[in-house]
C-alpha cells in the first residue's frame, strides 16, 4: 500500500469532506484531482457553489498533490492559501480540483490548483484559481 493509499480514508472521511462528497480521483507525482457535486451543502443561498466551499477543497487537493511527493514520515500543513472565484458553478454540475507542486523543498511545498464546472454535456469551464503552502514537518 502507497503512501497515498494509507492516508486517502482518513482525509475523505473528515465529516466536511463527506458532506461534499469529495472523492479523489488520482494523486500521483506531484498532482492530483479531486471531484465533487454541486448539491444541496455546497450551495450558497443563490444556488451557486459557495466561495468558501472552493477555497477549503483546493486546499485538500493541493494536500494530496504534496502528499504524493513526500515520504509517509512527512506531512504538509497549510500556512498560507490564496483562491480567485471568477465564475459560479450551479446546483448539478460537477466540480474537478487539480493541483500541482510547483516546488517541493525541505520545510516548504508550494502548489497551484484550479478548479472547472463540467455540465450535463461534460464540457468544463474555468471557474477559480489558487494557491497554497504548506509547512513539511515530521509525523510522529
Amino acid at each position: 500500500m502507497n503512501h497515498i493509499e494509507q492516508i486517502k480514508d482518513d482525509i475523505l472521511a473528515h465529516p466536511l469532506h463527506r458532506a461534499c462528497e469529495l472523492e479523489l480521483v488520482s494523486a500521483v507525482d506531484g498532482r492530483s484531482e479531486v471531484r465533487f457535486p454541486v448539491n444541496d451543502f455546497t450551495t450558497n443561498p443563490q444556488g451557486a457553489l459557495h466561495g468558501g466551499i472552493v477555497y477549503a477543497l483546493m486546499d485538500v487537493a493541493c494536500f494530496f498533490a504534496a502528499a504524493s511527493k513526500l515520504p509517509p514520515e512527512q506531512h504538509a500543513v497549510t500556512i498560507e492559501t490564496h483562491s480567485s472565484v471568477l465564475r459560479a458553478a450551479s446546483r448539478g454540475e460537477q466540480v474537478v480540483i487539480r493541483a500541482h507542486v510547483d516546488r517541493l523543498g525541505r520545510t516548504l511545498a508550494a502548489m497551484r490548483a484550479e478548479a472547472y464546472a463540467i455540465n450535463a454535456e461534460q464540457q468544463e469551464r474555468l471557474i477559480a484559481t489558487g494557491s497554497v503552502t504548506k509547512a513539511i514537518v515530521q509525523t510522529a
